[in-house]
């Protein structure tokens, strides 16, 4: 299927000179060189820890409403006739909110510390 824009100005799909997109110098990366790098192993540590972490304590918050909504702890009455079912689902909708929020206070510190691992691989090597 045909883009409308590229039918219209077919130069659209055509790389200009001046792209800013800038090519490597040298397209061949050695990711076994990158992989033997202390600072990248401790980067991804830190990632891994972090989104399986959090990934591991919201699925199971997730996973424990269905289970626990048909018990008599939630079915009982919490806040006048609202039952806890509902508080804990409203709590999971809040839960969303700080996911959203953490992640995105974590990712820029995540892209500094990739671009910090990217600029020691650029310099030729192991810190």
């Amino acid at each position: 299927m045909t883009n409308v824009s590229t039918v219209k100005n077919p130069n659209l799909t055509k790389e200009k000179p001046d792209s800013p997109i800038k090519k490597a110098k040298n397209d061949s990366i050695n990711y076994e060189k990158i992989n033997n790098m202390e600072t990248f192993n401790s980067f991804v540590r830190k990632k891994n820890t972090f989104l399986f972490g959090t990934t591991g304590v919201f699925l199971f918050l997730y996973i424990l409403l269905p289970i626990l909504a048909f018990t008599p702890v939630l079915q009982q009455k919490w806040i006048g006739n609202i039952t806890g079912v509902w508080v804990y689902s409203a709590g999971l909708f809040v839960m969303t909110v700080v996911l959203c929020a953490l992640y995105t206070k974590m990712a820029p510190k995540f892209d500094q510390i990739a671009a910090e691992v990217l600029r020691e691989y650029e310099q030729g090597g192991e810190k």
